[in-house]
């Protein structure tokens, strides 16, 4: 197997990552929705969401460094977590600039259970195959 880099194979699919990117998109997308926009439809139900957003995204990354990379499954994880959580600080920073939108660090703290738990729902349904 030829590598690129060491991590990186040659022989997989690029497109493994094409859901990761939709759904940051998606993730972005609702970020800069002003609050006014969204209607609550029980106390805290923006941070369930938060969690299942980022808990689908942590899963995501985890299974497109799983069928592009050579990572061992700590790595997997430590990258996961990395970018996860930079991309949920980066969407809380912006937040910031959105009318009636601020950051939040209970937001925040949803985000990162979401990528802890995806973490472990990744380990258990993409390394035990």
């Amino acid at each position: 197997m030829n590598d690129i880099g060491g991590w990186f194979k040659n022989d997989r699919p690029v497109y493994a990552w094409v859901p990761v990117f939709l759904w940051a998109g998606i993730v972005l997308f609702f970020s800069v929705l002003p609050y006014g926009n969204i209607e609550p439809v029980m106390p805290h139900f923006d941070k369930i969401l938060h969690f299942f957003e980022f808990f689908f995204f942590s899963y995501l990354l985890m299974k497109g460094f799983y069928r592009t990379t050579e990572m061992t499954l700590p790595r997997n994880a430590l990258f996961t977590l990395i970018i996860g959580g930079g991309y949920g600080i980066l969407m809380e920073l912006v937040q910031q600039l959105v009318p009636g939108r601020y950051l939040s660090a209970g937001d925040l703290g949803a985000d990162l259970a979401g990528i802890v738990f995806g973490i472990v729902v990744g380990k258990v349904l993409i390394w035990q195959r």
